[in-house]
C-alpha cells in the first residue's frame, strides 16, 4: 500500500497501470459471473422445477473461492407481487457496482477519454441503487426493473450494469493493447512473470501450426496478462462478440473459459479434446441479448490439471492448434450440409480438424460454389436438379469426395496454387467419384484413334508386300475395315447425341472425336484402296510407304496426346506439357506426310511408258496416296482442337 501511495504521490500513477488493469480484468469477470447468477436466480425462480447449474468452476476461475453464487440461486423465489427473493440480492448489486468501479480505475489512472462519462454512468447506477449504504446489503428482494437495470445488454432504452460493464471491457482491451511492452512468440503481454513465458510460447506455438489455415480471416491474435497466481491467456477467435475463448494457468492447472452463439460449435469444440483428459461443465445457455445481435450464448468450462509442465504446455498448444478450426464454423457447417446432411457435415469437419486441413480454405475457394462448378464441368447430367450429392453418390462417397475438396483447398492455398488449378483439382476428384462425361468423351476419341491406327497398322502391312496379298486376304481386309469404321461411327453418334443435350455433355471435346472419326473414315477408304489395288514395285511404292509409315506414328501420337489429356484434367503441368509435346508431333507428322504425298505424286509424273504400273494401279496409288494423307490432315485437326481446348482450360 505504501509504495501504491508513494508512486501515485510522485505523478507516476501511470507506472502501476499493469497491476490496475489486471485487477480491472478479474473485475470483469467477476461481474459478469454475479450478474450470471442473479439471471440464473430469476430463471430458477419462474421455474423452480428446472435443474440449477452449479458456478463453482466459475467462480474458481474468476478468482471468487467463494460468494454465496449457488446458494442465491438456490433460494430464489417468485413474489406474488412481483419481483424475487434472492439471498443476498443487495450485497451482490453493491458487488457488481464495485467490481464496474475497479474497471473504471485502470482508464482514470491513463487519462483514457471516455474514462468521465464512465464515471457519470456508475453514479447514476449507484443511486438508483442506493449503493454504498448498510441498507443495500441487507436487501434480499429483487424487482423486476432492478433486474433489468443490472443486467440487461439491450441498447436503445435506459442503461444498465451489463451495457456498463461491456463498454468498460472494451476500453479496458485497447487499453491493454495499449500497454504491451512486450511479445512473446507473437502475443501481447502485460505484466507477466518469467515462469509465464514457457506457458505462452507453449500456447502460441500450437497456434503458429494452423494459423496459415485462417486464409486472410480477421482473428487469432493472443494478450496474455498475470492474475495474482494466475496467468491468463485470451485469444479474439474471430470477429464475433461472444466468441471468446480464455484459458488460466495456475500451477500445473489449465482452465478453459470458452463462449460462443452456436451450441452446435460449442459442442464440436469440446469433441476435439475428447481425448486431452479435460473436464468440462456442461454448456449453459447465457441471456445476454445484446450481444451477437441479441442472440443468447452458451458457456463451457473445462478443467486440466496436468502432472508435469511438459503435459500442461501440451494441452496449451492443443488448445491454440485447434482455435483456428472455430472461425467460420457454422458456415462451412451449412455449406456442407447443401450436399449432405447435419451430422456428416459435422464429422468432415471434425476430421478436417483433426487432420490439420480445416474449413476455411474451402469457404476461401467458393464454398458451395466450388462443388457446384465442379457437378457443372464434370458431372453435367449425372446429378439431377435439386438432388442433394449423397443421394446420387451414396452418403460414404459424397462424404469422402467433400472431405478431398476440404483437403485440395486447404492444401493447395496454403502452397500458393492458383484457384483455377485448385478448382481443376476438385473437378477431376469429382469425376474420379462417379465419372466425368468429358473423360467419357476423350474415351470416345481414344477407341476412335484405336480403330484409325489398327486401319493405319493394316494398310501399311499391304504397302511393306503389296505383290504377296492373297485375293482372301483382301477381302478379309475389306471386310473387317468396314466393320471398324461403323463402329467408330456408332462411338461418334453416341458421343454426339450427349454432346447435343440440354447440358452439353463433353461438347468441349465433341471437335477431337469429330475429327478422329474423319480419320477413320479416311483410313477405311485407304485400306480398301490397298486391298483393290494390284500394286507393283516401283519407284512410288517406297513414299507411299513412308506415308502410310508416317500416319500410324501420327495416330501413336495423337493417342498419347489424348491419354494425357485425360490424366491432366486436373490441371497438372507435367500432364498439360505431355499433352502438348504429343500434339506437337502430330502436326509434325501431318507435315511429313505432305512431304511423302508430294512424293509420291512426283513418281507418279516421272513414270516412263515402259513403267509396270498400269492406269489401274496409277490411279490407286495416287487415290491411296490422298486417303492416307487426309487422314493425317484429320488427325492433325483433332490434334489442334484438342490444343484449343487444353489451352483454353488453362487459360487464367
Amino acid at each position: 500500500m505504501e509504495k501504491t501511495l508513494i508512486v501515485e504521490a510522485l505523478g507516476e500513477g501511470g507506472l502501476l497501470l499493469p497491476a490496475r488493469l489486471e485487477r480491472a480484468l478479474a473485475a470483469n469477470d467477476r461481474a459478469k459471473l454475479r450478474m450470471t447468477a442473479l439471471q440464473d436466480a430469476a430463471a430458477r425462480a419462474r421455474a423452480p422445477a428446472t435443474p440449477g447449474r452449479p458456478l463453482d468452476a466459475e467462480a474458481r476461475a474468476a478468482g471468487l473461492s467463494c460468494d454465496g453464487l449457488d446458494a442465491a440461486i438456490a433460494s430464489a423465489r417468485l413474489l406474488d407481487g412481483g419481483g424475487y427473493q434472492v439471498s443476498g440480492a443487495g450485497r451482490l448489486t453493491q458487488a457488481i457496482l464495485d467490481d464496474i468501479a475497479a474497471m473504471a480505475d485502470p482508464l482514470e489512472v491513463a487519462g483514457d477519454g471516455g474514462a468521465e462519462g464512465f464515471a457519470t454512468r456508475l453514479a447514476a447506477l449507484r443511486t438508483a441503487f442506493g449503493a454504498g449504504t448498510d441498507d443495500i446489503l441487507s436487501v434480499d428482494i429483487l424487482s423486476e426493473a432492478d433486474l433489468v437495470r443490472l443486467t440487461s445488454a439491450r441498447r436503445g432504452g435506459a442503461d444498465s450494469a451489463h451495457l456498463l460493464v461491456m463498454d468498460l471491457h472494451k476500453a479496458l482491451n485497447r487499453l491493454s493493447a495499449a500497454l504491451s511492452a512486450e511479445t512473446v512468440a507473437g502475443a501481447r503481454t502485460l505484466g507477466i512473470a518469467e515462469a509465464d513465458k514457457p506457458r505462452i510460447a507453449a500456447f502460441m506455438a500450437g497456434l503458429a501450426q494452423t494459423r496459415r489455415l485462417i486464409f486472410g480471416h480477421p482473428g487469432l491474435d493472443t494478450t496474455a496478462s498475470r492474475s495474482g497466481t494466475r496467468l491468463v491467456i485470451q485469444n479474439d477467435i474471430g470477429t464475433t462478440d461472444a466468441h471468446v475463448i480464455i484459458i488460466a494457468v495456475d500451477g500445473l492447472a489449465a482452465t478453459v473459459t470458452y463462449t460462443d452463439v452456436h451450441r452446435s460449435r460449442a459442442k464440436f469444440f469440446i469433441s476435439l479434446f475428447s481425448d486431452a483428459g479435460a473436464e468440462w461443465t456442461p454448456l449453459a445457455e447465457r441471456t445476454a441479448a445484446g450481444i451477437a445481435g441479441g442472440a443468447a450464448f452458451h458457456l463451457v468450462t473445462g478443467r486440466f490439471v496436468a502432472t508435469d509442465a511438459e503435459a500442461l504446455d501440451g494441452f496449451l498448444s492443443a488448445v491454440g492448434r485447434n482455435i483456428v478450426f472455430l472461425i467460420d464454423w457454422n458456415k462451412a457447417r451449412k455449406a456442407l450440409q447443401t450436399f449432405v446432411d447435419k451430422p456428416t457435415a459435422i464429422a468432415l469437419l471434425r476430421t478436417a480438424a483433426r487432420g490439420a486441413i480445416g474449413h476455411r480454405g474451402f469457404l476461401e475457394m467458393g464454398g458451395p460454389e466450388l462443388v457446384f462448378d465442379a457437378v457443372r464441368r464434370s458431372a453435367e447430367g449425372r446429378v439431377p436438379y435439386g438432388a442433394r450429392l449423397d443421394r446420387v453418390l451414396g452418403r460414404e462417397g459424397a462424404a469422402r469426395f467433400l472431405a478431398e475438396v476440404l483437403r485440395l483447398s486447404s492444401e493447395g492455398l496454403a502452397a500458393g496454387r492458383s484457384a483455377r488449378l485448385i478448382r481443376d483439382e476438385v473437378r477431376a476428384e469429382l469425376a474420379r467419384s462417379f465419372g466425368s462425361v468429358e473423360e467419357e468423351m476423350l474415351a470416345v476419341v481414344l477407341r476412335q484413334l484405336g480403330i484409325a491406327r489398327m486401319l493405319a497398322g493394316a494398310v501399311a502391312g499391304v504397302l511393306d508386300a503389296p505383290a504377296d496379298l492373297s485375293d482372301a486376304a483382301r477381302d478379309a481386309l475389306r471386310s473387317r475395315a468396314k466393320r471398324l469404321e461403323e463402329k467408330a461411327d456408332r462411338q461418334i453418334v453416341g458421343a454426339r447425341e450427349r454432346a447435343s443435350g440440354p447440358f452439353g455433355q463433353g461438347g468441349r471435346f465433341l471437335p477431337v472425336a469429330d475429327a478422329a472419326e474423319q480419320a477413320v473414315d479416311a483410313f477405311e477408304e485407304a485400306a480398301f484402296l490397298a486391298s483393290a489395288a494390284r500394286l507393283k514395285p516401283g519407284a512410288a511404292v517406297p513414299p507411299l510407304r513412308d506415308l502410310a509409315a508416317g500416319a500410324v506414328v501420327c495416330c501413336s501420337d495423337l493417342v498419347r496426346a489424348v491419354a494425357a489429356a485425360s490424366e491432366g484434367s486436373a490441371g497438372r503441368r507435367e500432364d498439360v506439357t505431355d499433352t502438348l509435346e504429343a500434339i506437337d508431333a502430330v502436326t509434325e507428322g501431318e507435315r511429313r506426310a505432305d512431304a511423302a504425298h508430294r512424293r509420291v505424286q512426283e513418281a507418279v509424273l516421272a513414270l516412263g511408258a515402259g513403267d509396270p504400273l498400269d492406269a489401274g494401279a496409277l490411279v490407286a496409288t495416287l487415290e491411296l496416296a490422298r486417303a492416307i494423307e487426309g487422314a493425317t490432315d484429320e488427325l492433325a485437326r483433332a490434334a489442334l482442337a484438342l490444343r484449343a481446348s487444353v489451352l483454353e482450360e488453362m487459360a487464367p
